[in-house]
């Protein structure tokens, strides 16, 4: 039975150091592998970061600190691809026959600053602009994308990556165990009371809000989400999906150089009363199929 190293984490833009401590530790390349992201959401989101990834020094204390600085949780995955740490990305997001048609595109940076990116599909004549002195479009990096449902076949001839996020087996998109206030002053209230043309009011959504609660005041963020359930299944429905899930991995003869697995209970997208459910049994699941060693993300902080 394959030895896997298998890594838990809370929030998914954790992934980001537990695929730098991958390569660092040997389990999988420092360039061009295949990512196997298992989720309810593609996780591409491209964000302007703060600080330059091109300055961004092989070491893993600022990789760790850089991740929770300047990556959300669905912006993780595209500053891994411009790193070339990943060069194939296989989105597993539904459970059907599904399989798309696998694209060649490319994410390139502002000026090769490093902070802001665009993405798209390669064309033809794409590389030489791309590489021409007039380009904005400077510092870039090529990839391959494809979604694929779980009656679909995957196979990669690259070391692989399995990243699998709870809310796979059942979602709750309404957020609604994420606590989403915090605390401020009372003239920080006051300003964004009397203030119509406020910094967060005129954000291009209307997702905060403030109220005073026994003497205290709190800024609300309210991001308008879906109906809450709408997505959660029940347990019958995940055991099913879980079963299939260890049953594609087994037909495709899949072998993980490394697994990270990520709870999303903090975030509230994985039901907060399933995601212990939900992880036990996709953990015998993947027992059945390889020897794994677990370790949490909070085990490896004191050796950064």
């Amino acid at each position: 039975m394959l030895t896997v190293p298998l890594f838990i984490t809370e929030e998914h833009h954790e992934a980001w150091f537990i695929w730098n401590y991958g390569y660092f530790n040997g389990y999988i390349r420092p360039f061009g592998n295949t990512l196997l992201h298992v989720d309810s959401h593609e996780d591409m989101g491209i964000s302007r970061l703060n600080v330059s990834i091109d300055e961004l020094e092989d070491d893993l204390q600022k990789i760790y600190t850089y991740g929770y600085q300047e990556m959300g949780i669905a912006s993780f995955i595209m500053p891994a691809i411009y790193r070339g740490i990943i060069n194939n990305y296989t989105f597993l997001g539904r459970h059907d026959a599904y399989c798309g048609k696998k694209q060649d595109c490319f994410v390139a940076s502002w000026q090769s600053r490093g902070k802001y990116f665009e993405i798209g599909e390669v064309k033809p004549l794409l590389r030489k602009h791309l590489e021409s002195d007039d380009n904005h479009w400077g510092k870039h990096q090529f990839y391959s994308y494809q979604e694929i449902g779980l009656a679909g076949r995957f196979t990669t001839g690259q070391p692989l990556i399995l990243d699998i996020d709870l809310d796979y087996f059942s979602c709750d998109n309404s957020l609604s165990s994420a606590q989403t206030k915090i605390e401020i002053t009372a003239g920080a209230y006051q300003d964004f009371i009397d203030n119509i043309y406020h910094p967060l009011r005129i954000m291009p959504a209307a997702a905060f809000s403030v109220g005073k609660e026994d003497e205290q005041y709190y800024l609300y963020y309210t991001e308008r989400q879906e109906e809450q359930d709408l997505k959660k299944v029940s347990r019958e429905t995940i055991d099913k999906r879980i079963d299939r899930f260890i049953d594609f991995l087994r037909k495709n003869n899949l072998n993980p150089g490394l697994i990270d697995i990520c709870r999303s209970r903090f975030s509230g997208y994985t039901p907060k009363d399933q995601w212990q459910y939900i992880e036990d049994k996709l953990l015998e699941g993947l027992s059945s199929i390889y020897d794994l060693n677990i370790t949490h993300i909070s085990q490896l902080t004191s050796n950064v």
